[in-house]
């Protein structure tokens, strides 16, 4: 039965998003098995980040997170080809066991120059007598 998984991982930042993205379909194939033909669920690409401290000399990678699905007896080969490719600086895997991921929703935009939506709402019900102009 498949697991939800999460990874973080980190390219050397001279790789070429082409190249990047060349990688990942590669670590994609070790992770598809026969029941799932797409077993990643979401792709984010950070782009270029400096680290917190240098890894290998270097002070900037290149971020990608990923979300995917997948059968747990797959991941000793994926995390082997992740350990043998150099261009990959660190990766972290998660279980993901908490609710399917959700889209980080839009801020509300203050767009009206109305000041009138502070106002208090007056309802007038009918248990209050109308005023006269007598």
């Amino acid at each position: 039965m498949p697991r939800r998984y999460e990874i973080v991982y980190i390219f050397d930042s001279a790789m070429e998003e082409a190249k990047v993205k060349e990688s990942l379909e590669r670590f994609h194939k070790l992770i598809t098995d026969t029941e799932n033909a797409s077993p990643v669920t979401g792709s984010s690409h950070w782009g270029k980040r400096s680290l917190a401290y240098p890894i290998s000399g270097r002070e900037i990678g290149y971020y990608v997170v990923e979300q995917f699905a997948t059968d747990p007896k797959l991941l000793g080969e994926f995390e082997r080809a992740l350990k043998l490719d150099q261009e990959v600086l660190r990766y972290q895997i998660i279980v993901n066991e908490g609710e399917a991921p959700r889209p980080p929703r839009e801020p509300k935009r203050d767009d009206d120059d109305d000041d009138d939506d502070d106002a208090p709402i007056i309802r007038k019900t009918d248990d209050e007598p109308e005023e006269s102009d007598d």
